[in-house]
């Protein structure tokens, strides 16, 4: 259960950094780490103005598709919490969750639709949820060797 909540947390700071500009006006002193985490995000992320979300004059600092990815990844180490994860996923839904992420992105790249921010984040959110099943997974099956080891 230690490890769930340390994922958890983990993947709660890491999302809450997506959205730093929004906290700012609440909590000032943020202001002086912008810079850093803008930094730390643009090694994961193009973040191209345009494919950003913007509310109020306040952007991600990943684009939709990102923050999609890392809110669907939040939203799954929460579930996980509380819920009975089957262990043995199939990797099928992996490849299910990622076809319509990687339909968008080819269909955007070859110009037969404009960029939509809403698509790009419903996609990643898809993908990032179920793909963290699949990460979580992972890690408590080599903690289990690791403590059979020991």
């Amino acid at each position: 259960m230690k490890i769930k909540i340390f994922l958890f947390f983990l993947i709660l700071l890491w999302t809450a950094g997506i959205f730093i500009q929004f906290f700012i006006p609440g909590v000032n002193e943020l202001f002086y780490a912008l810079p850093f985490v803008e930094r730390t995000y643009a090694t994961v992320c193009h973040q191209q103005p345009e494919k950003l979300i913007t509310v109020n004059g306040f952007h991600t600092l990943v684009c939709a598709r990102c923050t999609g990815i890392y809110l669907g990844a939040f939203i799954s180490s929460f579930a996980v919490l509380f819920l009975k994860i089957k262990n043995n996923l199939n990797l099928k839904y992996l490849l299910i969750a990622a076809v319509p992420l990687a339909g968008d992105v080819l269909l955007y790249s070859l110009g037969v639709y404009p960029y939509s921010k809403t698509v790009a984040a419903v996609t990643g959110f898809l993908l990032g949820s179920v793909g963290f099943l699949y990460i979580h997974e992972g890690i408590m099956n080599l903690l289990k060797q690791t403590n059979k080891r020991n």
